[in-house]
């Protein structure tokens, strides 16, 4: 597994490994009583339950979910209330955890409500996409759309981790991995 730390005013690590979501996932130092996964349908129903069997936190800690539609609409404060309402139904606290299991859009709307709901939850990124991977998941840039335009709302929000299995590129369609790729360059 390679490691690297980003070093902010809240240092995290991001573990990448091959194979990562079907192996012990890194111990972020974080002790939660819940872990609450936000992903899209298509990708929980593929990783959902890998990634909790792989989590570190143990089986006291009870996980539920938050699946959001896929693709650009879905970045909007509908979507961020829609999570709110969630996690007041989960009594969410602020020793909880979020996980963002998805591509960048499941990455913002996760770091954006962890950024606001009880004034800041501890979250981690666990990106699906190569962007996602290379760019999104990176860097604590949270934020969703308005009519007026992309990203107008946001907030800088660093990850508590970022873990990266590169295997989970295998299940994107080829024109999705070109399309990263392209981003890349």
């Amino acid at each position: 597994m390679e490691r690297v730390q980003v070093l902010t005013s809240r240092p995290y690590d991001i573990s990448i490994a091959p194979a990562l979501l079907n192996q012990f996932l890194p111990d972020p130092g974080l002790s939660p009583s819940q872990v609450v996964v936000v992903s899209d349908p298509t990708i929980y129903e593929i990783y959902g339950k890998t990634l909790q069997a792989a989590l570190p936190f143990g089986p006291r800690v009870k996980c539920r979910s938050i699946l959001i539609p896929s693709g650009e609409r879905s970045k909007c404060l509908s979507e961020v209330e829609r999570a709110y309402d969630a996690l007041a139904e989960y009594r969410v606290e602020r020793d909880d955890l979020l996980i963002a299991l998805g591509g960048g859009v499941v990455g913002d709307i996760t770091g954006f409500v962890a950024a606001t709901y009880l004034r800041g939850l501890p979250y981690i990124q666990v990106p699906t996409t190569l962007v996602a991977q290379v760019d999104s998941s990176i860097g604590g840039k949270t934020g969703v759309d308005h009519p007026a335009g992309k990203n107008l709302i946001g907030a800088f929000n660093q990850p508590a981790a970022v873990w990266i299995d590169p295997h989970v590129l295998r299940t994107l369609p080829l024109n999705q991995r070109r399309a990263g790729l392209a981003e890349v360059v």
